[in-house]
């Protein structure tokens, strides 16, 4: 049987925790540094194999605000009701998948890191999760540089008249 992956994260922990992330915050608004988490995990979702379901929580917020799950670029984005936490909801989550699935969170709260491992899951603190980032980034432009030189070095040119010949070949071969 074939477990599924999946990578939860603390949102406004990762937030407060990644420094591009709080100066945007500080500096634009904390909607700004909430959409730039957003496009940082669709791309490293794109770049690992795992779901990623990015948690904000609403636990000081009052009065309307939207609650739920809803899909953003390709993650999912939960945002609690009101007096729940992320860390509740995480909870609550791993209850229902972390023994039959495979489940990492990414958080720098201790009090959560334990729960997480209690129930099945394993964690990571928000800086891990940058510097994997980051590492799965280097990986691809690696990769993509070598695919580039690779490609540049075997690149054969040919006038039309061998071209011509050669399709005269694969004709006959055929």
């Amino acid at each position: 049987m074939k477990r599924n992956k999946y990578l939860f994260v603390d949102g406004y922990n990762v937030i407060n925790a990644w420094p591009n992330l709080n100066t945007i915050k500080n500096e634009i608004g904390l909607d700004a540094s909430r959409e730039e988490l957003v496009n940082i995990l669709s791309e490293y979702q794109s770049l690992s194999e795992e779901k990623i379901i990015l948690v904000f929580d609403a636990y000081l917020a009052k009065g309307e605000r939207t609650t739920g799950e809803k899909k953003v670029k390709n993650i999912i984005v939960y945002f609690t009701k009101e007096k729940e936490t992320a860390d509740q909801y995480i909870e609550r989550s791993l209850d229902k998948i972390g023994k039959k699935d495979r489940v990492r969170v990414a958080t720098s709260d201790s009090l959560i890191q334990q729960t997480i491992l209690n129930r099945g899951g394993t964690r990571l603190s928000s800086n891990e999760l940058l510097i994997e980032y980051k590492g799965l980034k280097t990986q691809i432009k690696r990769l993509e540089s070598k695919s580039r030189t690779y490609n540049s070095k075997n690149l054969v040119t040919m006038d039309k008249e061998n071209l011509c010949k050669l399709e005269e070949l694969k004709k006959d071969l055929n």
